[in-house]
């Protein structure tokens, strides 16, 4: 009587265990899953901060040239070349009638973008020796037309 019993258990044991490998398969077999792509489209561009105004203080015929220089900020996406020029860099201001020239400092022209803000600088030169156009003791160029120029940086 005791093998039968035990036969009963170990039969029921066997058929609890199938029913469970069973229902576990039977779960497993309505998951589904599927993969997908995540596309990215990175707009290329760059970022430049506005200069501050430049003053340049010349004395008529003075035997050295004038000098000043105002800062800004390049800052391109990694990898993208660039170059940064400034406008009208030879012009004869319209109010004082003195030739003065811009350079972009460093005078690369440009780079490639590194994600991190680049220094440059616009330096401003009035060459020695000249007169210029005065009424006055002194004169500023508050009338001229021709005094505002831009940093264009292409990319």
């Amino acid at each position: 009587m005791k093998s039968i019993q035990l036969k009963k258990i170990a039969a029921s044991t066997l058929a609890a265990t199938m029913l469970l490998a069973a229902a576990s398969s039977a779960q497993a077999a309505s998951v589904i899953s599927g993969g997908f792509d995540v596309n990215v489209n990175l707009i290329s561009a760059c970022n430049v901060s506005t200069p501050g105004a430049m003053s340049l203080t010349y004395t008529a015929l003075q035997t050295t040239a004038a000098t000043a220089s105002t800062p800004f900020v390049v800052t391109c996406v990694s990898g993208l070349p660039y170059t940064v020029a400034v406008s009208s860099p030879n012009t004869i201001d319209n109010a004082v009638n003195l030739s003065y020239s811009l350079a972009v400092i460093p005078p690369v022209g440009g780079g490639t973008g590194t994600g991190v803000a680049q220094n440059y600088s616009i330096d401003g030169t009035i060459a020695a020796g000249q007169t210029g156009t005065c009424t006055t003791a002194n004169c500023m160029n508050t009338a001229a037309t021709n005094k505002a120029h831009t940093v264009t940086v292409a990319y």
